[in-house]
C-alpha cells in the first residue's frame, strides 16, 4: 500500500530563503529529532526554492551561495531515515530568477509580450513549454538518482492568467491549431475556449512529461503537485497522473478545508491538505493558535485526508537555526490528536448518501463567456448550508457523477447551467429509479458554448418549463407552504447579492408549488428609489419560486432562484432554512440525522463493515471585519444521532467508551454526551 494511504501526519518545510539573508543556519539533526518527537511521518523538504537556488549539491542548477560546503538535502535524508521519517522532495517548478536572467526567452509572457516578473508580488515566472522544462527534468532526475527520497512535490506548475505568449507557446499553438494565438479573444467565442484549453494543455503536457521521466527512473516514487485535485483549478486531466492529491488550506477559512476534503475524497486517490502553521498564510513568522492547528487537523482527517503543517526554521539572526519551540509544540499537539484516532482514520472512505455536483465543464463554460459566473459562490453557499444543516455529503465532478451516482440517495445541482447530455441522462435515470434531486436556478438551461436553450435540458425531471427571466435585480420569495417551511417567517424573504435574475417558470399540472415570487415596487435607480437600497415587496405573482415534482420512483425539488450563491453573499439564515426545509420535505427519513447546532460538521465514513460518525465543531466568524482564529473550544452537550443502520456494538473513540443506543425500526438512536472539537461514534459490524 502506498505511503500516502498509510500515513496521516505530514510536514512541509517551506524554506524559501534565497540569498538576501546574511547566512543560512539550519541545524538539521535537531530539526529532524524535533519533527520525529512532534509525530511527523513524512516531510516535504526543500530542494529548490522560488528564487531558483538549490539546497543540495546540484551539478545543473545554482546552489544557494549561503550554503557553501553544506548539502542540506543529503543531511536531511540521513537524519530523516535515522528518525523514522519518510522524505518527499519539494521542487518549485515555475519560479526561477536565476534561469530567467540567463534565458529571457524562457519567461512566461503576457499578450503584449511583456515577461511575468512579479508573480505573487516578487518572482520571475518561467514557461513550462519552453526548454526550461529540460532543465527542470534534469534537476529532478539528479535528485531522484542521487538521493534516497520517497517522492516529489511540485509547486507552481501554473500558467499565469494572461499567459503564455512566449515564442515557444506561439509556435506550439500554430502547430496545434493552424493559426496564431489570439491576443484578446472575446467572451463566448470559439477563440477564447480554444485559448483557455491551450493554457490547460501547457500545464497538462508538462506534468505528463515530467511524471513520465521520473517514473522511468523509479516507478515507486510518489508524485504530486500543489492544487492536484483542486476545486479552484478544476483541472482534472493531469491529476489522473498524480499519486496523491494536495491543496492549500488556510485557516481560519475553515469551511473551504471541509469543501476540499469532500471533493478530493471522491477521486479514489489519497490526499492531503497543507496548512501554514503561521497566521493565515506562508511567511508570516508568527504561530497560529494551537487550537486552530487542531481544528484544521480535525476537519481534514475526519473528511478522509491527511494534514501537512507548513513551517520554516529561522535561518539567521538572534533565533537562527531552528523552529521556535512553540511551533514544534503546537504541531506535536495536533499530531498527537491525530495519532490517538488513526485506527479509525486509515483507509476510511465516505459512505455515499448526498452528492453535490460541481461541474468542471460548467465552470469552464462560465469562464469562457460573459454570463454571470456564480459557480464558486453557489458551491461555497451549498457547502455552508449543508454543513450548517448537519448533513453528510460528497462533492462530485461530472465524470465522478456518471460513475458513482447510483450509490447515492440525493443529488444537489447548485446552478449547474451547463450539463452535458451524458450527465442529463444519468440524472434522469437516477431520479426515475428512485433518486431525489434538488436543482436550482439555471441548471441545464445553457449549452456548452454558453447559449441559453429554449428550455431546461432536465425540464421533464424538474416538472417546470423555462418561461423568462425576471426584469428585477432583487426578488422576494413569498406565500410559503406553511406545512413545509415552518422555520421561515410568514412574510416575503429577500433574494439578492448576485447579478443574475430569478427565473420565471411554468409548472406542470403535477408539480406542487411551494412558494411564489413577489416583485419589488420598482427597479431601484438613483433617480427612482424607495429608502436606501431596493424597493419593498409589492406585486404578487403566480411565478413559482419552489416546486416539488414526482418523477418515476423519485422526485425533484426545484428552486428557480440562485439561492446558494445568494446565501454565500448575504448570509441570510432564511435562505438556508428554506433550502433545508425543502430538503427535509424531499427526504423525511435521511440515512443519518444529527440534532446539533449549526457549527457542527458531520462526516460518515467507513472501514469495511465499520462505520464512523465524525462530528467536528467549527464556526467561521468575523470580528470587526477580520476572520477570527480559533483559540478556545466550548463543549456542546447531548447531541442526538439517528442512523438507519444496525451495529453489533457502538462506542466512542478513541476513549473506547461504550455508547448506549435504542433501536428504532431499521436503525438506532443514540446520544453523544459531549462534543468539544471532535467526537467519533463507531458502529462495529454494521448491518444495513
Amino acid at each position: 500500500m502506498s505511503l500516502y494511504r498509510t500515513t496521516l501526519r505530514r510536514g512541509l518545510l517551506d524554506f524559501h530563503i534565497g540569498e538576501a539573508v546574511p547566512e543560512i543556519a539550519f541545524d538539521v539533526p535537531r530539526y529532524m529529532r524535533e519533527m520525529a518527537e512532534a509525530g511527523m511521518q513524512t516531510l516535504t523538504f526543500m530542494t529548490k526554492d522560488a528564487f531558483g537556488t538549490s539546497y543540495y549539491d546540484t551539478r545543473i542548477g545554482k546552489k544557494n551561495a549561503k550554503l557553501a560546503g553544506k548539502d542540506l538535502l543529503e543531511e536531511a535524508v540521513t537524519e530523516a531515515h535515522r528518525n523514522g521519517i519518510r522524505l518527499i522532495a519539494y521542487y518549485n517548478v515555475g519560479l526561477n530568477s536565476y534561469v530567467a536572467g540567463a534565458n529571457p526567452d524562457y519567461r512566461q509572457r503576457d499578450k503584449d509580450g511583456a515577461p511575468v516578473t512579479n508573480a505573487f508580488g516578487f518572482y520571475d515566472l518561467l514557461c513550462l513549454n519552453s526548454p526550461y522544462r529540460d532543465y527542470v527534468a534534469a534537476q529532478l532526475s539528479e535528485i531522484a538518482e542521487r538521493y534516497t527520497v520517497d517522492g516529489f512535490f511540485f509547486d507552481i506548475t501554473y500558467v499565469w492568467p494572461s499567459s503564455c505568449h512566449c515564442d515557444y507557446c506561439r509556435k506550439w499553438y500554430v502547430e496545434k491549431y493552424g493559426q496564431t494565438p489570439p491576443v484578446s479573444p472575446p467572451p463566448g467565442s470559439a477563440d477564447l475556449r480554444r485559448w483557455q484549453q491551450f493554457q490547460r494543455d501547457i500545464r497538462a503536457d508538462f506534468l505528463r512529461f515530467i511524471t513520465g521521466r521520473l517514473k522511468k527512473l523509479n516507478p515507486d516514487l510518489e508524485i504530486g503537485w500543489n492544487h492536484a485535485g483542486d476545486l479552484a483549478f478544476a483541472h482534472m486531466e493531469p491529476d489522473e497522473r498524480a499519486d496523491y492529491l494536495t491543496s492549500e488550506f488556510h485557516p481560519p477559512i475553515y469551511l473551504y478545508g471541509s469543501l476540499l476534503a469532500k471533493w478530493k475524497r471522491t477521486k479514489g486517490k489519497p490526499f492531503e491538505l497543507m496548512m501554514p502553521s503561521e497566521m493565515g498564510s506562508w511567511g508570516e513568522w508568527t504561530l497560529a493558535p494551537a487550537a486552530t492547528l487542531r481544528a484544521a487537523a480535525a476537519i481534514t482527517v475526519s473528511g478522509g485526508g491527511s494534514i501537512s503543517f507548513g513551517h520554516v526554521p529561522l535561518p539567521s539572526g538572534a533565533l537562527k537555526g531552528a523552529l521556535p519551540s512553540p511551533v514544534v509544540e503546537a504541531i506535536k499537539e495536533a499530531n498527537d490528536f491525530i495519532r490517538e484516532r488513526e485506527e479509525w482514520l486509515i483507509g476510511a472512505s465516505s459512505v455515499p448518501d448526498v452528492a453535490v455536483l460541481h461541474g468542471v465543464h460548467n465552470r469552464r463554460m462560465f469562464e469562457a463567456t460573459s454570463l454571470p459566473n456564480h459557480a464558486d459562490d453557489a458551491l461555497n453557499g451549498i457547502n455552508r448550508m449543508l454543513i450548517e444543516g448537519n448533513v453528510h455529503f460528497d462533492v462530485l465532478s461530472e465524470r465522478d457523477l456518471v460513475k458513482q451516482l447510483g450509490g447515492y440517495a440525493v443529488l444537489a445541482m447548485p446552478d449547474q447551467a451547463y450539463v452535458s447530455p451524458e450527465v442529463e441522462e444519468a440524472v434522469r435515470e437516477f431520479v426515475r429509479g428512485g433518486g431525489l434531486l434538488i436543482a436550482t436556478h439555471r441548471t441545464s438551461l445553457y449549452t456548452e458554448e454558453g447559449v441559453r436553450k429554449a428550455n431546461f435540458g432536465l425540464s421533464d425531471v424538474f416538472g417546470v418549463d423555462f418561461d423568462d427571466t425576471s426584469r428585477y435585480s432583487v426578488n422576494y420569495m413569498a406565500d410559503f407552504d406553511k406545512g413545509v417551511f415552518a422555520s421561515v417567517p410568514d412574510m416575503p424573504v429577500l433574494v439578492k447579492g448576485t447579478n443574475t435574475p430569478v427565473l420565471r417558470v411554468r409548472p406542470s399540472a403535477e408539480a406542487r408549488v411551494l412558494s411564489v415570487y413577489m416583485e419589488p415596487a420598482m427597479e431601484t435607480k438613483t433617480h427612482r428609489h424607495v429608502y436606501h437600497q431596493h424597493a419593498h415587496p409589492a406585486i404578487r405573482t403566480d411565478d413559482p419560486a419552489i416546486t416539488l415534482y414526482p418523477y418515476g420512483k423519485g422526485a425533484c425539488l426545484y428552486l428557480s432562484a440562485p439561492l446558494e450563491a445568494s446565501y454565500w453573499k448575504t448570509g441570510s439564515p432564511w435562505l438556508r432554512r428554506i433550502y433545508m426545509d425543502g430538503y427535509k420535505l424531499l427526504r423525511p427519513k435521511p440515512l443519518i440525522e444529527v440534532d446539533a447546532p449549526i457549527g457542527v460538521e458531520v462526516n460518515l465514513m467507513r472501514q469495511a463493515s465499520r462505520w464512523i460518525v465524525h462530528l467536528v465543531q467549527v464556526r467561521e466568524e468575523k470580528a470587526a471585519g477580520s476572520k477570527t482564529f480559533m483559540e478556545e473550544i466550548w463543549p456542546l452537550h447531548n447531541i442526538k444521532v439517528r442512523i438507519w443502520a444496525k451495529p453489533a456494538r457502538l462506542y466512542l473513540a478513541p476513549q473506547l467508551e461504550p455508547l448506549p443506543f435504542d433501536e428504532e425500526g431499521d436503525g438506532i438512536v443514540f446520544t453523544i454526551p459531549v462534543l468539544e472539537l471532535h467526537a467519533m461514534a463507531v458502529l462495529e459490524d454494521v448491518q444495513g
